[in-house]
């Protein structure tokens, strides 16, 4: 039998959990406060996702990075995948505050959004 602990971050408690496997399989989950705390230990061992966020390159923006995340959680195990796509994406100021910056995000159905608004490095000097 295998013992997994590790923190809940389904809500702001923070439970400690314990999730007992056996053959691949949940035997018991204890520690939770709620019941968010099952699901999170489930989707845990089962398929882990995690919520990206990063940079990347802006091409005539006021800025030379844009802060972008995905959308949805993605599967931790394309975390390196998605780090190797980032380095090389470029994207063309202007940018708004959720946009859409790759619609399908290596082939998940989740897009990377931008979580901030950047200018074309013109468009300040004009409406100045």
């Amino acid at each position: 039998m295998e013992t997994r602990t590790f923190t809940c971050i389904s809500c702001p408690i923070g439970c400690r959990l314990t999730v007992e496997i056996e053959d691949g399989k949940i035997n018991e989950i204890s520690g939770n406060k709620c019941a968010r705390g099952v699901t999170y230990a489930e989707n845990e061992i089962y398929n882990p996702k995690r919520t990206l966020t990063s940079t990347v390159r802006i091409i005539g923006g006021t800025l030379e990075q844009l802060p972008v995340r995905t959308r949805e959680p993605i599967p931790k195990g394309k975390m390196k995948d998605a780090m190797l796509y980032l380095k090389d994406l470029k994207v063309e100021a202007p940018v708004a505050l959720g946009d859409v910056v790759v619609s399908d995000f290596l082939e998940t159905g989740i897009a990377l959004i931008a979580t901030r608004s950047v200018d074309k490095k013109d468009q300040l000097t004009k409406n100045s």
